[in-house]
Formats: structure tokens, sequence, C-alpha cells
């Protein structure tokens, strides 16, 4: 038996395990309510109020974790189990990754993801906490309506400064990619061109993501046969 296991197979196993206890948790405890008081929902209930959210985040959790974990390798665990991947974990994990000039799917990658995407998790848990204790005190400012305003643009800064990061970033694994932004741009114009003229993709952003997904590994494939996109080896950066 080989005792020299390696970080990620580690990694791999724990998280396996974390996985699997917090999935039993988080249907034991209501388990337990539900016995100890003795208020059961029926089947016909449960489906009646969960249907129409499967329906709605079952694509979007799919092309999720077929975009993101290749992506975000050992961290995807402790991504899945604390939640908020898509606008707190998965940017600070790209943010650290960029910082240190590692590509995804590296141990050193790896590493450097899951202290980062840990790091955020628990600056999310102290911001709640704060947020918690000065709820009251700060209730007449986070009700104004200058307030209220300015959250409403948070998730689209995040994401247009995720954006123009990608776009600007010629990274593909071990090569550098010549306008390989030529492919976010594509599918930018025509995400704006079916929601504005076509039809609204409200509550349908599962289905689009993994469209789009699929549209780029096409064009990607298409743009280099075709000499529009061009690979050359680039020097990693050893910590």
């Amino acid at each position: 038996m080989n005792k020299n296991i390696s970080y990620m197979d580690k990694t791999y196993k724990l998280g396996r395990i974390s996985t699997i206890v917090c999935i039993l948790i988080m249907f034991i405890i209501p388990s337990i309510i539900c016995t100890a008081y003795n208020i059961w929902p029926s089947f016909d209930s449960v489906m009646g109020a969960a249907g129409p959210l499967l329906a709605m985040y079952i694509p979007v959790a799919l092309a999720e974790q077929l975009s993101m974990i290749p992506i975000t390798g050992n961290s995807a665990y402790i991504n899945s189990i604390m939640g908020n991947v898509t606008n707190i974990k998965f940017p600070a994990y790209l943010t650290a990754l960029s910082s240190v000039d590692q590509d995804p799917g590296t141990e050193e990658a790896d590493v450097i993801g899951m202290i980062a995407v840990c790091v955020s998790g628990m600056t999310t848990m102290i911001i709640i906490l704060i947020g918690l204790i000065l709820l009251v005190p700060l209730n007449p400012i986070l009700t104004s309506p200058v307030v209220k305003t300015a959250t409403s643009y948070i998730m689209p800064a995040l994401f247009g400064s995720m954006l123009v990061g990608i776009l600007l970033n010629n990274s593909a694994g071990s090569f550098e990619a010549k306008n390989k932004y030529l492919i976010g741009v594509i599918d930018l114009l025509l995400v704006f061109i079916v929601n504005i003229f076509i039809m609204n993709l409200d509550k349908k952003q599962g289905f689009a993501m993994v469209i789009i997904m699929l549209l780029s590994v096409l064009l990607a494939y298409i743009f280099y046969k075709n000499g529009i996109i061009k690979l050359s080896p680039k020097e990693k950066n050893n910590l």
C-alpha cells in the first residue's frame, strides 16, 4: 500500500467525506424537527413547492458544475458546501490564481485556490456576524434609497469586472491563446441579441449557460482550425 498519498488525493477524499456529511446534516435536521413536532409534509405538497424551483435551478446547478469544476478542482467541494459560488467563491478563486500567475488544473493552483475560497468563506461569516450586531443601528442607512440603489449595481459591477479580466487574459493552460477574447465577445453579443430581441432569459440562465458553453467549445475549435486563434507555449511561474 502506498503511504505517500498526494495532496490532491487527500483533499479529494476529504472533500467527498465532507460533502456526504453535510448532505446528511441538511436532511437530518429538518427530519428531526418534523418528527419531533409531527409536521411531516405530504409528498404532493413537497413536489408542488419544489417542482418549479427544481425546474429553474437544476439547469443552473448543472451548468455551474460543468463549467466550474474543471477550473476550480478540489476547491469545488468546499464551494458546494459553503455556497455563493458564482458571485463570491469563483471570483475569489480566479483572482487568487491571477495574482500569482497560475493556471487552473495544477496542484499549485488548487492549493492557492483552496486558500482563497476558505478565506473568502471566513470573511463572509465575519461580515455576516458584524452585520447582525450592527443591524439595528445601521437600519436607517441600509434602508435608505441611496443604498438600495447602489446595492442593485453590485452584481453587475462584479461580473463586469470579471468579464473584462477574462477577455483581456490570453491564458489557456500552458499556452497563450491569441485572439481568445473573440469567443467571449461573440457569446456576449449573442446573449444580448437573444435577451433583447427574441426572448427574456430571466429564469432560463441554466439553459443559456449550457448552450453558451457548447457554443464556446465549437467556436474555439473552428477558430483554432482556421488560424484565428493561435496557441504559443508560455513560461510557467513556479512557486
